[in-house]
């Protein structure tokens, strides 16, 4: 083979194997942010949903302490046990406050495996509860698009509109940066790349039974991407709710949640 028959090889084969490289390196990255290994340190909590439609969040000790002061939950009440493990900080709160506060020019809920979509028309075809799915998907989208709007109402503020324009300019500039999707293969590509889930594009994932969730956690492996796992799609919902109370979210008044925090934080 003369030189210039293996130089055009070579040329092909970086053409076809390089870019297969790069993205199987980017699928298995992905692998490795959601199983970062051992956090810097972890919080535990315990949320209370009783009949009444009411959450109650507290730490692991706020609620050992209740039940050794004999006091009860009200009968048919569920408990949801959750995990919150830092990364970036050293303290959950921290993490959580910083990932879901900062200044993003993109936003991307990803709602979960392709199955996901059954719950449109084939309930029944999905591995999980589509109710509480729907529900934990509504929640967070809205969480995150309430935080981006306020972000962007004090940018148009300080950019000198008056309340009606920065309004509008939250308002579209949320519709603009606001994106969905599901677990499929290119968005664990996206993801282990990070071309979502970094600095300036959040990416919110949400990973249940239908994922194969092995345990209640929520986590922040970096900056700009926050993975809530539970075993069950109605974990997933409490989880959500949990972190309303860890970083002091307030939905507009008449969306709120029914929630009551008693962690003393």
């Amino acid at each position: 083979m003369d030189n210039r028959r293996l130089a055009a090889v070579l040329i092909v084969l970086l053409v076809i194997i390089a870019p297969i490289s790069y993205v199987a390196y980017s699928y298995h990255s992905f692998n490795g942010l959601i199983n970062p290994g051992t956090p810097k340190t972890s919080a535990e909590y315990v949320v209370v949903y009783t009949p009444s439609a009411q959450f109650y969040t507290l730490t692991a000790e706020e609620y050992r302490q209740l039940l050794e002061s004999g006091e009860k939950l009200p009968p048919g009440s569920k408990l949801f046990n959750v995990t919150v493990d830092s990364y970036i900080t050293g303290s959950p709160g921290v993490d959580l406050n910083l990932t879901l506060r900062s200044v993003y020019r993109q936003f991307t809920i990803v709602m979960g495996d392709p199955s996901v979509i059954n719950c449109k028309d084939n309930p029944q075809l999905y591995v999980g509860d589509c109710r509480y799915r729907t529900l934990a998907v509504s929640e967070i989208s809205g969480v995150v698009a309430s935080i981006f709007a306020a972000n962007y109402y004090l940018k148009g503020i300080n950019m000198g509109y008056d309340n009606v324009t920065a309004k509008q300019y939250a308002f579209n500039q949320t519709q603009l940066g606001y994106r969905k999707t599901y677990l499929n293969f290119w968005t664990k590509v996206d993801l282990g790349r990070g071309k979502i889930g970094n600095e300036e594009h959040l990416a919110v994932l949400l990973i249940g039974p239908a994922e194969g969730a092995k345990e209640n956690r929520i986590f922040t492996p970096r900056r700009g991407v926050l993975v809530i796992e539970g075993t069950t799609d109605e974990t997933l919902r409490a989880e959500v709710v949990l972190i309303e109370n860890i970083i002091s979210f307030k939905w507009p008044e008449g969306n709120e949640t029914k929630t009551i925090n008693i962690t003393g934080g």
